[in-house]
């Protein structure tokens, strides 16, 4: 990382649409337009074409950099992109906020979007019991 971009956050791209390489690529791409403009370096990324959660090696990479301190933010376009039931969700988002890591999603704001639903409720009461900061770029 150069000086410059020592106090930028460092942003972790990732994304997934099962089966279509085009969507993956421009939900990519897009992620990547944002973090740009929110001032971050991007320090790596990750794609995945799989449904099987044990089979997507980008989700592992990102989950490896965000244990290693690497990562500051990762950028989705959606949820469904981490996991497609509540149990990987929760997973992914105890993850992030035991290191510190901020989520930002770009088809919606993360926090009205998990209000909807009992995940929601599930990640305020970890991060509390925890003294953790909510996952969320605000």
């Amino acid at each position: 990382m150069t000086e410059n971009n020592k106090n930028q956050p460092r942003a972790w791209i990732y994304a997934r649409v099962p089966d279509n390489l085009p969507e993956t690529q421009a939900s990519f791409n897009a992620c990547c337009q944002q973090a740009a403009r929110d001032g971050c370096c991007i320090a790596g990324g990750g794609m995945d074409l799989t449904c099987t959660h044990t089979m997507r090696r980008g989700y592992r990479d990102m989950l490896q950099q965000i244990k290693a301190g690497n990562v500051d933010r990762v950028y989705i376009c959606r949820m469904r992109e981490i996991g497609g039931n509540e149990h990987q969700l929760f997973g992914f988002f105890k993850c992030v906020m035991d290191h510190g890591v901020k989520v930002r999603t770009l088809e919606y704001s993360l926090p009205a979007r998990l209000q909807q639903y009992e995940l929601g409720g599930k990640i305020e009461n970890y991060a509390a019991k925890h003294n953790r900061p909510m996952p969320w770029v605000v």
